[in-house]
This record gives C-alpha cells, structure tokens and sequence, in this order.
C-alpha cells in the first residue's frame, strides 16, 4: 500500500505468500514532485503517534488495495459525495489500516468493530441494495485484511497479506511470472532482485524462468488454488461487531446508539472509539439533512 499525502510519502507493500506468510517491509521518505490527490497503496507503513482524531481537519487517504477490490469500491461509489467517499476512506485509514505504534491489539480489534458499524451506516443510508450488498462484502475482506498485521520487532515495518494481483483487464488465471518465480523458484528470484538497476539482465532472468516454467505445470495449479484459498479465508474471516444491530435510519440516530453501546459494553478504550466516531460524524455531517 502506498500513501501519497500530498508531499508526504508512505508506502505500505502487501507480499506475496510464500505458504500463507507476509513478508513485512518498510519505507518512508519524501517526494517532492508528487501532486497527485492522495492516494494510498498496500506495501509498507511506518508506525507513530498520532494526534486525537478529531483535534484537526483531515482528508483521509485514498487507498489502492487490489485493481479488483478499487474497480468494485469505484463502482460503488460513483457518483456519492466527497463526504461520502472521505468517510470510507476513513474507515480505511482510522480503522482498518491505523498505523499508531500505542495502539494494543484489543484497541484495533475494536477500532475494526467500528468500521464495520460506520460502514454498515453507510450502506444503509447512501447505497441501494446491490451496491449495499457489493460495498459490505469488499469492507468485510478488507476487514479480514487487517486483521492479517504483522510487525516486524527490528524495524518497526507493518504488513499484511497481500491480496491477488492483475492488471486491469487481464484473465481470471493471470499470475505475474515474478510472483511465481518468488514462489517456487526463491534462489532464481534472490537473482531477480538483485538485477533491480539492471532491466537487461531483469528481463533476461524472467524469460528464462518463464521457459523453465513451461515444464511446471503443477506451479500454476497450485498458486493459483493457494490464492482462491487465501481469498476465501479473508472472505470468511470472523469479524466480531457489537454494533451490529445499532439504527442507521440517520446520522444522529447512529451516533446517539453507538454511544449508548459503548457506554453499556466495557470496552477497553472508549476515549479512542469515541474520538474516531466524532471524526466520522464530522465528515459527513454537513450531507446527513439529504438522508435524515
């Protein structure tokens, strides 16, 4: 995954599996010719502290997760309001994908329980039945998504499996031969790697591994059914909401009945959920008159 934020630059990689690991990985730095809208790509993240989620104004961050997973949350979301837009991308970044080093394991699960509840909100009151149902599965995997972090204790480097890679337009069964190589074939990609300022001698080790592939069937068969299994498993994932059955029927309404939750259920930070719940409120306060 990798934000840009205006100048500012984190990416977040999301590995291939080699079995069902991930493969943590950091970077950080600065680019100064990005002017792009922020926009946010799983690869590597870098932990810190973070202000109280409403002590400033905040335009979350775009997020690319997958060209499958984007071309389904574009879909849904076309022509829904910035506001609309802005607060999903919050459930993505405050939630989901929150990448403060204080935070304990109980503090996430429950911030991906909010999540859940925020996204539900909005699928009742802004989206129709079919892009209802399409927005709360793809939420629901990236819910599973996040619960798959990982830290790295030497670097501090935050990762998460890595979902299912394609270009846009390409087959069901297409596989990046690199994926591949890195897969079952480490040594010829440790090579691979190494080659990175070298596009020759790249190209020259991916045609021969692509030859070599040719009498390994059995390598794409089992990649292949090793990510529709990884994909179930996240589709699958049990995520455990104790605002589940809160009224959506309106912005105040859901507010009024989340806090109410909260203060009936002990959960172990209720400053934080309280803070990341103003912060949705505020974000698409101003459009909640059309949906009351």
């Amino acid at each position: 995954m990798q934000i840009q934020k205006g100048s500012d630059f984190l990416s977040i990689n999301l590995y291939s599996l080699q079995g069902n690991k991930a493969k943590p990985s950091l970077k950080t730095g600065y680019i100064p010719e990005l002017a792009h809208p922020d926009k946010v790509e799983l690869s590597s993240m870098t932990t810190s502290r973070q202000l109280p989620e409403d002590a400033i104004k905040h335009n979350p961050a775009q997020f690319f997760f997958s060209t499958d997973v984007n071309a389904s949350l574009d879909r849904v979301l076309d022509g829904q309001s910035q506001e609309f837009k802005d607060a999903v991308n919050h459930i993505f970044e405050s939630n989901f994908f929150n990448n403060t080093l204080d935070f304990t394991d109980e503090e996430r699960s429950e911030l991906i329980e909010m999540g859940m509840a925020k996204a539900k909100f909005l699928a009742e009151t802004y989206l129709k039945d079919k892009d209802a149902s399409e927005f709360l599965d793809t939420i629901h995997l990236l819910a599973g998504v996040s619960k798959t972090r990982k830290v790295d204790p030497a670097t501090g480097g935050v990762s998460y499996i890595e979902l299912p890679q394609k270009p846009q337009g390409a087959p069901v069964d297409y596989i990046n031969p690199s994926k591949l190589m890195e897969r079952f074939d480490p040594e010829a990609f440790k090579k691979y790697q190494a080659t990175e300022t070298n596009a020759t001698e790249r190209a020259s080790l991916l045609i021969q591994f692509v030859k070599k592939q040719r009498f390994h069937p059995e390598w794409r068969t089992t990649y292949l059914k090793e990510q529709d299994s990884l994909m179930q498993n996240l589709k699958n994932t049990p995520i455990p909401n104790r605002f589940e059955d809160v009224d959506a029927s309106n912005l105040s309404q859901f507010e009024s009945q989340v806090k109410e939750r909260m203060a009936a259920i002990p959960f172990a930070n209720q400053d934080l959920l309280k803070r990341n719940l103003t912060s949705f409120i505020h974000l698409l306060g101003k459009n909640d008159s059309a949906h009351a």
